[in-house]
């Protein structure tokens, strides 16, 4: 290379780091790559397709009649599973086609999903029918059957895995309680009772010795320890309480009181409420979008996702979506 050609090759990556510099000073920041957000539709029988880099609607995926509610995605992001409430019933949604390419049936009255951490299973939370009890039902995804049922208390609602998938915790909505299942044995290890019914949302915190649960209608969180299964402390919260959700970063709680239509944020270093933000019509979950700076809620009721920044836990806009918003999962960016 001549003298000449290394002061041109040099002048060009001073140019390149530059303009990266000046995007850091500016805010930020070199763009992430997009990730997707979609949202069930339970009245428009479809999945909205949010951008979580641009807040906007890029895909509406149609899912037929039935009411579709719960959705989750696999850990490999290729599918998505929904759960339809009226036709109890789930179904499959490959994401690269943004198409339904299959229903199937498990349990008789599924309420809501979870992969187990590996992928190889599908738990099914499921409310009891004239076919099945309340139990999670554990399916084969590979062979595609049931391969074991755990009865738990009345109506299984939302379930989480511990960080090496070894327990699942699972919330009981009428029982008001808190079961805890070794998934190699298949078989309850533990079961904390708070007697709150309308008792939802899980958060496990990151390092998997504390776990939040919603305590619905004795208007409280539980702080749980999972070494021994017993309550640390109730954090009093105002309204009946249904989703709990951490921040990426793990300082904050952030819980729905759809029947108030606000948001509380609780700070988790003191569990102290540092705010409430009030919501257009019955917010009821919370998904955080994967740079953790936002926070993203369904308002049912008002047909919309509202936009919450985590560092001033303000609202900062609203995305119109299909009719009766319910369900969210997360799909990252591939």
């Amino acid at each position: 290379m001549t003298p000449r050609m290394r002061r041109e090759a040099a002048l060009v990556n001073l140019l390149a780091l530059v303009v990266v510099a000046g995007l850091a000073v500016l805010g930020g920041v070199i763009p992430a790559a997009a990730s997707s957000l979609y949202v069930t539709n339970t009245k428009s029988n479809s999945v909205s397709i949010i951008d979580t880099n641009t807040f906007e609607v890029v895909g509406t995926i149609a899912l037929g009649p039935g009411k579709p509610n719960r959705i989750v995605f696999h850990p490999d992001g290729k599918i998505a599973w929904v759960v339809y409430d009226k036709s109890h019933d789930l179904g499959v949604i490959d994401a690269e086609a943004r198409k339904l390419v299959k229903r199937v049936k498990i349990g008789g009255n599924p309420y809501n999903l979870a992969f187990t951490p590996d992928g190889r299973y599908l738990y099914v939370l499921d409310w009891s029918s004239d076919t099945s009890g309340d139990e999670v039902i554990m399916y084969d995804l590979r062979a595609e059957k049931i391969e074991g049922r755990v009865e738990v208390s009345t109506w299984p609602a939302h379930g989480v895995f511990s960080r090496d998938g070894r327990l699942f915790y699972v919330s009981g909505e009428s029982a008001g309680d808190v079961t805890v299942i070794d998934t190699a044995k298949r078989e309850i290890v533990g079961r904390i009772v708070h007697g709150g019914g309308d008792a939802m949302g899980l958060a496990l915190r990151a390092d998997g010795k504390v776990l939040y649960a919603a305590a619905g209608e004795n208007k409280a969180i539980l702080k749980i320890d999972t070494a021994t299964n017993k309550v640390l402390g109730t954090i009093p919260m105002p309204g009946i309480v249904h989703e709990s959700t951490l921040t990426l970063d793990g300082k904050f709680l952030y819980v729905t009181l759809r029947k108030a239509n606000r948001v509380v944020v609780m700070r988790t270093e003191d569990d102290k409420i540092v705010a409430s933000v009030p919501q257009k019509a019955w917010p009821d979950l919370v998904t955080m979008e994967p740079t953790g700076r936002y926070a993203l809620v369904t308002n049912r009721y008002a047909d919309l996702d509202s936009v919450i920044d985590l560092k001033t836990h303000a609202q900062i806009r609203t995305i119109a979506v299909g009719k009766a918003p319910h369900g969210m999962a997360l799909r990252p960016a591939r």
